[in-house]
């Protein structure tokens, strides 16, 4: 789930971009009202209901803004809950399920009775005497939502048990199992006579990427209703992606516009049948809300076709930039070489493989599914394989891989050039050493190696502007009010210290959320991130690199040209 720092959505601002739709954005969340009326009919009919897809699908954004309010509705108190995997040696996973709910009934501003000491959540669950009240006097049901249950067994920290063990509390909770401590002990024994042990007055949801739909599997011996009562979550319709656009950007986007952006990121060929077209919520949402910024900073009224023929394709390209900015080569490399087949088409490879070729750490491919969402895991005849979220994307990454190459052609030309300037110059060097006594011959050969040497550079006619020179990194201050001048200027100084030219300080109302070092060039990724980190060593919070695409060739903006764009609380 994507972090939302300072990110609150009104009629101006309905989209979170790659973050999560929270129970505060409910109404802006559209599109998946089908998928909201099977999760409540399911919940109805089972103590347990399970939620799968693949990643980028919005099954938690599905959860928290549109089950929620509908459980909420129907007088169901639903318990958000997040497992800490990295501490359940020392938390157990009941013990933290027993928190959030806690902290669930302390915010619904419900009357219920307070946990005895020591009293775990399932004695608590199933006292005789147990009830929830509204505040309009209704009875509350608890409903214990676990999202990403996948991190369960990720297998992300090896010297933990194995998940069966530390899931045993929660499969005695699921399937209202009563717990051995409470057999065996006495005192278990003597708790039971004032416990109700048939009642299941709860319900759980687990939701988990559908990638580890077999390693879940693997639980159904302690939980055997696990697969009995599921719904797959699966990629928005076009009807339902329209509908979404239309209506959470109904006070700025422009009649007949929605359209056209859901055709924008759901197609890749115009000549595909509709009822083939499926769409992304996440690409969905990042496109939305990308082109809302461009509409702030042109000053528009309304997102209008000509912003998104515009912008449109720039948006995808720097997302992609965006997600690979910081990583090795080789994830560049992997990507453009094994995800797509030639100039049309997804490929995936199997994750096993991609990681023993070392093309990436699993860390890395954490960053590029889980944060960016660029890549997906997917099951396939029993096996993972890596693949990128959408086919949308294979045109960005063709002409990413087609530039690239291009480069090392330019490259190699060039180098080729350089080797036979400096053997030329050694000719003529050689020539004065002999006091003009060259041969015939001599004469002959260099004359080939000019004409050599002139053919190459007519080969790479219009390419020397992409020679790098060497200049100073300049570094443009932007900042939001005239209250932030003095600590700007104290920034200003540190980067003139560290050798940056800081022509000056800009005062802009409108920017980002949060402080960005942008960058325009792919070279300039590695000292983008240098002066991210000199921000963060000042205290400034949430400080993050950017690359802005589409300024590759730009004449206008020279190469080592950085713009520091603080947020409105980056010196508080």
């Amino acid at each position: 789930m994507t972090i939302r720092q300072g990110l609150h959505l009104d009629a101006q601002n309905p989209w979170p971009g790659l973050a999560t739709y929270d129970e505060t954005d409910r109404d802006f969340f559209f599109g998946r009202e089908t998928e909201v009326d099977e999760l409540m009919r399911l919940i109805g009919l089972s103590p347990l209901t399970v939620l799968y897809g693949k990643s980028g699908l919005g099954k938690s954004s599905l959860l928290q803004a549109g089950l929620f309010p509908r459980l909420r509705k129907d007088y169901f108190l639903p318990v958000y809950i997040r497992l800490d995997t990295a501490n359940a040696a020392s938390f157990p996973f009941i013990d933290q399920a027993a928190h959030w709910f806690q902290e669930a009934l302390q915010t619904s501003n419900a009357d219920y009775p307070a946990f005895e000491p020591g009293e775990n959540l399932w004695c608590y669950l199933h006292r005789r005497d147990l009830e929830i009240w509204s505040q309009n006097n209704r009875l509350l049901t608890p409903v214990f939502v676990f999202d990403q249950f996948e991190e369960v067994f990720a297998e992300s920290n090896p010297e933990l048990p194995v998940p069966r063990i530390l899931c045993r509390d929660l499969a005695d909770l699921i399937e209202n199992k009563l717990p051995d401590k409470l057999v065996s002990a006495d005192s278990g024994k003597q708790s039971i006579e004032k416990l109700d042990v048939l009642s299941q007055r709860y319900r759980v949801v687990l939701s988990f990427r559908e990638d580890y739909l077999p390693a879940l599997k693997n639980w159904e011996r302690d939980v055997p209703s696990l697969l009995k009562n599921w719904c797959q979550l699966k990629p928005m319709s076009r009807d339902s992606a329209i509908e979404a656009v239309e209506r959470s950007g109904a006070a700025i986007v422009a009649p007949g516009v929605a359209e056209e952006i859901v055709d924008f990121v759901g197609n890749l060929d115009k000549d595909k049948p509709a009822g083939e077209t499926v769409i992304e919520p996440v690409l969905l949402s990042l496109c939305c809300y990308q082109l809302n910024i461009h509409r702030k900073n042109e000053k528009l009224s309304l997102v209008d076709r000509g912003l998104l023929r515009k912008v449109g394709r720039e948006i995808l390209e720097s997302y992609y930039d965006n997600a690979l900015s910081g990583m090795p080569a080789s994830v560049a490399r992997f990507i453009e070489t094994k995800l797509i087949q030639g100039d049309r088409y997804r490929s995936s490879y199997p994750l096993k493989l991609a990681l023993e070729e070392k093309f990436f750490t699993e860390k890395q491919l954490s960053v590029l599914t889980d944060r960016h969402r660029l890549l997906r895991i997917d099951q396939q005849l029993g096996t993972a394989r890596i693949e990128l979220i959408h086919d949308r994307l294979v045109s960005v990454v063709r002409d990413r891989r087609d530039r690239r190459e291009q480069n090392k052609r330019i490259g190699r030309i060039w180098g080729i050039a350089s080797s036979l300037l400096v053997l030329i110059m050694s000719l003529s060097g050689w020539q004065k050493w002999e006091d003009m006594t060259q041969t015939e011959q001599l004469r002959e050969d260099k004359v080939r190696l000019q004409e050599t040497f002139e053919a190459t550079l007519t080969r790479t006619s219009g390419l020397v502007s992409e020679v790098p020179v060497m200049r100073s990194q300049q570094v443009y201050l932007q900042i939001r009010s005239a209250r932030q001048l003095e600590a700007a200027k104290r920034i200003q100084k540190l980067l003139k210290e560290q050798k940056f030219d800081v022509p000056g300080i800009e005062t802009l109302k409108i920017g980002p959320l949060s402080t960005e070092v942008r960058y325009f060039r792919q070279a300039d990724a590695r000292q983008a991130e240098k002066i991210a980190d000199l921000l963060l060593q000042q205290k400034i919070p949430n400080v993050s690199s950017k690359y802005v695409a589409g300024f590759e060739d730009s004449k206008k903006l020279r190469p080592g040209h950085f713009e520091i764009w603080f947020a409105p609380d980056a010196f508080q």
